[in-house]
């Protein structure tokens, strides 16, 4: 029986527990992957705390909405794909803190690309892709990214200045340095934020990636909410502002798009550290701390 970390209920870090699970077979148009590697994401921690009870979880469910390894089996109708293959997957059903995790979306993964990089590639990169595609910014246009240094935040600045679009950055003063490297122009949080963005011209869209109370200010720099979409703030109905959810249809084609140019070097991923999968537990106790980098759960 192959082992996962299960989450024995709604809690702190210590209701993740490494244990045995069933394994589960590929059904259509699915792939069995063997983990060598798998993201934690800040909504993975939300689940685990009870934040999103809203979003219904099986009993002794297992989290990760993103990982990497090698093809175990192959459902009915997959074709492209052999047993032996690496491949990054972005898990919408969960499962990736497991030995072995079933997926319905995939690419390929290029020998140049690490396991922990193609790990912590799938929902940062389809999230970043899908909104910008929703907002549906243009080159010429301003856009105003809240969020900026984090994992989703540094793959959209770059997707976007790729495109030719004019981006703003809003960033804690250690994120400054690498707003400006990825083409983005950095503004500082805090008091005062409206003023500074407005100095810097108007705003065409806005895509609140940090999702902590920023939609008053989005909605008036971009001139109302037709154009500001946030991935989690909780009050986007009560704005009139569009929250975006991962759907296999928001950006299809991300992560084939995204994991060529991780590749080729013209990607760049926010800083990450791994942990061996067993220390689940841990490496969310240290996420809710002051870190200012991803972890990865590695399986040996």
């Amino acid at each position: 029986m192959p082992n996962a970390v299960v989450m024995t209920g709604y809690g702190p870090p210590e209701v993740l527990k490494w244990t045995g699970v069933p394994l589960t077979e590929p059904g259509e148009g699915q792939i069995r992957v063997k983990v060598k590697a798998a993201g934690i994401s800040p909504t993975d921690l939300a689940l685990r705390a009870g934040y999103l009870k809203a979003v219904p979880l099986p009993p002794n469910a297992v989290l990760g909405f993103e990982a990497a390894g090698t093809v175990d089996a192959i459902g009915p109708g997959v074709t492209g794909t052999s047993a032996g293959d690496g491949v990054t997957a972005l898990l919408f059903s969960l499962g990736g803190y497991a030995e072995y995790a079933v997926a319905s979306i995939w690419a390929r993964k290029p020998d140049s690309v690490s396991w922990t990089d193609a790990a912590a590639l799938p929902s940062s990169a389809e999230a970043a892709a899908g909104v910008l595609r929703q907002l549906n910014v243009k080159s010429g246009e301003t856009l105003l990214l809240f969020g900026g240094g984090g994992s989703v935040g540094i793959i959209a600045t770059q997707l976007a200045v790729a495109q030719g679009v004019t981006v703003i950055s809003a960033v804690g003063e250690h994120d400054d340095a690498l707003a400006r490297e990825l083409g983005a122009t950095p503004v500082r949080y805090g008091a005062g934020l409206p003023g500074r963005v407005r100095a810097l011209g108007a705003i065409d869209a806005v895509f609140d990636a940090a999702g902590k109370g920023v939609l008053a200010d989005a909605i008036a720099l971009a001139g109302g909410p037709e154009r500001v979409i946030t991935l989690s703030d909780p009050a986007a109905a009560d704005f009139g502002v569009m929250l975006s959810e991962p759907t296999p249809d928001r950006a299809p084609g991300a992560l084939d798009e995204t994991i060529a140019l991780l590749a080729d070097g013209r990607l760049r991923l926010r800083a990450h550290k791994s942990m061996p999968m067993q220390q689940a537990a841990e490496a969310h106790r240290q996420l809710e701390g002051d870190i200012h980098e991803r972890i990865i759960l590695t399986l040996e």
